[in-house]
């Protein structure tokens, strides 16, 4: 079925159906790795022979199982994740591999494990990259990376040498190039938000050369579409935008979102400079660890960056922040940065509604359709 659908389609199928190809992978005798967060380095899975697949929770899911073990004050996504690990459909997966944000996500899974009430739950590894940018937790960085290759090791299909690594990050990059094209192509104005940030998500659940042809038909698609004469706005949001319905709210209020400071949206590409280093583990570890956007970037300077220059664009209309009820950081830089785009005259409006939630995407979208008429 998949194999007929080309261009967005076929994105946009991957993007709903998270582990279709890692399933197809599966049933083709392929061993899979599936990764929680953006900072697991794919491209170690694929040197080693395996199919890596982000594992995503399904907005807005209900959590019955999560209830019973986990605290309220726990993150809906954390919630959710759980009750997907616990309720069997991570089966198929020789290896689950979690980063560094979801630790709490890791040991509450190790304890249900422990008392027995887990029996469907793969292999567990915690991959603790550190996102702080001091040059002295390289060294602790680098273990953990190596721990990662070491753990890999009994599940390899390929011996991981240095030039099944350095394939490996030229498919990625490739795969990256034609994302930082689409980029382009949104802040001309010719990519409607939500279509771009399911054409771009979609990376994390296909093989890269299968994403990279599928989005090469899609720019090829919107070559010759016109600008829409939206206003153009950037997106900073407190939680990962694993769903478009912020975008759909905020495009039905008569705008268009060319960016989001995001890891499942416009940070996806990474810089154009390829990563440097003396060796694949080395530039393999320099694009994770000095270029992932997560909020766990230290310091506030380097978190912040991408952010500043995006909403310093003459293109840029406006930002909207999204600090749903989840919320427990954006809201403590909110102020300073509200008060930062008003020192360079650049309009902003704050969403506190929950846009996974389908009453709200209305509140939303007149939040947003009267800020821009004021």
């Amino acid at each position: 079925m998949t194999a007929t659908l080309t261009g967005l389609a076929s994105l946009q199928y991957h993007y709903a159906n998270r582990l279709a190809a890692a399933r197809e992978a599966h049933a083709a005798g392929r061993r899979v790795v599936g990764t929680i967060g953006n900072t697991v380095p794919r491209e170690l899975i694929m040197a080693a022979g395996l199919f890596p697949v982000l594992v995503a929770a399904e907005p807005g899911a209900s959590t019955p199982t999560a209830e019973i073990y986990m605290e309220p004050v726990i993150a809906p996504e954390t919630r959710a994740l759980f009750e997907l690990a616990v309720g069997g459909q991570l089966e198929f997966l020789d290896l689950l591999i979690l980063s560094r944000p979801f630790s709490q996500l890791y040991y509450y899974l190790k304890e249900v494990h422990r008392l027995g009430r887990a029996p469907h739950l793969p292999a567990l590894h915690m991959f603790d990259l550190m996102q702080s940018q001091r040059d002295a937790v390289k060294v602790y960085n680098t273990r953990q990376l190596q721990a990662l290759r070491d753990r890999l090791a009994p599940f390899s299909e390929a011996d991981l040498d240095e030039s099944r690594l350095d394939a490996a990050l030229a498919l990625t990059e490739n795969a990256r190039a034609r994302q930082r094209e689409l980029l382009d192509l949104r802040w001309r104005g010719v990519v409607p938000g939500v279509d771009a940030l399911q054409a771009i998500a979609a990376g994390y659940f296909m093989a890269p050369d299968a994403y990279a042809d599928a989005l090469a038909g899609y720019i090829a698609d919107l070559s010759s579409a016109p600008p829409v004469n939206h206003p153009r706005l950037l997106v900073l949001s407190s939680e990962p935008l694993s769903h478009p319905h912020l975008h759909a709210a905020v495009e039905e209020a008569g705008a268009l979102v060319v960016a989001e400071d995001d890891w499942w949206g416009a940070r996806a590409a990474g810089a154009a400079t390829p990563p440097q280093g003396n060796s694949p583990m080395e530039r393999l570890l320099n694009r994770y660890w000095l270029e992932s956007a997560t909020n766990g970037v230290w310091p506030a300077d380097a978190r912040e960056r991408w952010f500043r220059e995006a909403a310093s664009r003459d293109d840029t209309d406006g930002v909207v922040f999204y600090l749903p009820p989840s919320d427990h950081q954006l809201g403590w830089d909110y102020p300073r940065l509200k008060k930062w785009l008003d020192s360079i005259n650049k309009r902003s409006v704050l969403i506190r509604d929950e846009a996974r939630v389908p009453a709200s995407r209305a509140a939303i979208a007149n939040r947003v359709r009267e800020w821009l008429n004021q």
